[in-house]
């Protein structure tokens, strides 16, 4: 056979295994990225192989009353770790679109209690679902999920997803308690949708008419503390209304008289405990005095007048002396974020959140990383052993977050066990019979 004929010969076989190699390379492309859309998957539900968690929902014996959400988490305090106690104090900061490894991590393993959203973690309606559904699934408790869905122009996360909402200057301005009802209603309709159960608002600050905050422009009911106390009160009331979402107010100890937004820089507002009790603190007392408040986040401010040292987030003068005492406050404090405040201060993440637990904190606002989430355990746990704190303070912070999940359906309460009683035998009188009771296992609400 001629040379030219061989060659012809040949380029059909060349051409049928050059289209067999194409498809094979079209195969193995799409292989690849099927198992990078399976491991975006796992990345959002349960990436890597977590140890089991050392969390173990306590039972319940026989009672003679249906035991209380308080009872109930003081029983799950006892059966806690140490570090398991503390992380339950965490709300980290979330760092993406998704779930990624590490933040499964702060969840699934070292057990934090609770995230934060912010704008750039929010993109689209399913995102958020998936998300917030991700992290609930591989939490040992279930988490306090949180977002700043003020409304208005200014503090709207959710914007994109449900569009506007009123505000407070706009719920202030109407000054009408049914409006304000329904708008709180519809956030907790907004928030539970997405998988959030923790606004933080209302902003109960004042607003003052000859200061300029920049941080607080478009975000205040009014000048009126009246106006404000009724107001958020009322907003509260609709937010709460099924007791699957709460509220938090903020700013305490109140931002209103000064020109420095926290975030940037450190607010000064030299005023007395007197002139406090007289302005700021009147829309926190009427609140906390109606029932309604759940939370309120302690924000970086120095009261020099109070304690002219600590930011209130780390100073017990402010967060036990004055909230807890002067104003009587007995449910959830969340700090502003801590990253925020070391700055002002020089300390590390682990510091500033022992000086705030020592202060009276309940929830440590802040951790971007588990690292800074091992940090916080080890100088806490640190705290602990040379005498710097008690463990039974841990244990108060720990048992209000549990109390307030459990009421909030988190986590699930037990039913009272109930008793069977033998039958009598004929003529004997039932409380003649030395029987025994057979209880019976605790079924929990579903």
């Amino acid at each position: 056979m001629a040379l030219n004929e061989v060659g012809a010969a040949a380029k059909p076989r060349w051409g049928g295994r050059w289209r067999w190699l194409a498809m094979m390379a079209v195969v193995s492309v799409l292989l690849v990225q099927g198992m990078l859309a399976a491991n975006q998957i796992l990345s959002q539900v349960n990436v890597g192989n977590a140890p089991p968690s050392t969390i173990v929902l306590p039972t319940v014996g026989p009672t003679s009353h249906q035991i209380t959400p308080a009872e109930y988490a003081a029983l799950i305090v006892q059966q806690m770790s140490l570090s398991d106690e503390i992380a339950q104090m965490l709300m980290i900061d979330l760092t993406d679109y998704r779930l990624v490894p590490d933040q499964q991590k702060m969840i699934q393993q070292q057990h934090v209690g609770g995230a934060l959203f912010f704008s750039s973690d929010i993109a689209t309606g399913p995102q958020v679902q998936q998300f917030t559904s991700a992290m609930q699934q591989v939490a040992p408790i279930k988490l306090f999920i949180a977002v700043d869905q003020e409304g208005g122009t200014q503090v709207n996360r959710l914007a994109n997803i449900v569009g506007a909402r009123p505000g407070e200057p706009d719920i202030g301005q109407r000054d009408d308690p049914a409006y304000a009802r329904a708008a709180g209603a519809q956030t907790a309709d907004d928030l539970e949708q997405y998988g959030f159960n923790m606004n933080l608002a209302p902003v109960v600050d004042i607003q003052e008419p000859d200061v300029q905050n920049t941080g607080l422009g478009g975000r205040l009911y009014s000048s009126d503390p009246n106006v404000i106390a009724n107001m958020a009160n009322d907003y509260l009331q609709g937010l709460q209304h099924d007791g699957k979402v709460i509220g938090t107010l903020k700013h305490f100890p109140g931002l209103g008289s000064s020109a420095v937004n926290p975030d940037r820089n450190l607010p000064v507002v030299n005023r007395s405990q007197a002139q406090l009790d007289a302005h700021e603190f009147v829309p926190y007392r009427e609140l906390i005095k109606d029932g309604n408040v759940r939370a309120i986040m302690v924000t970086h401010i120095l009261l020099p007048q109070i304690d002219d040292t600590n930011p209130a987030t780390l100073s017990s003068k402010v967060i036990t002396g004055l909230l807890r005492g002067d104003l009587g406050y007995k449910g959830l404090i969340v700090t502003d974020d801590l990253r925020r405040v070391l700055p002002y201060t020089g300390l590390d993440i682990g510091q500033a959140s022992l000086e705030s637990i020592q202060a009276g904190a309940d929830i440590l606002m802040g951790p971007l990383f588990s690292d800074d989430v091992t940090t916080i355990e080890t100088t806490v746990t640190n705290a602990i052993a040379g005498g710097q704190l008690t463990k039974a303070r841990i244990d108060q912070s720990v048992q209000r977050i549990l109390t307030q999940k459990i009421e909030m359906g988190l986590i699930k309460l037990p039913r009272k066990q109930v008793k069977s009683t033998p039958t009598p035998k004929p003529g004997h009188h039932p409380t003649d019979v030395p029987g025994t009771t057979t209880p019976v296992a605790f079924t929990e609400r579903r």
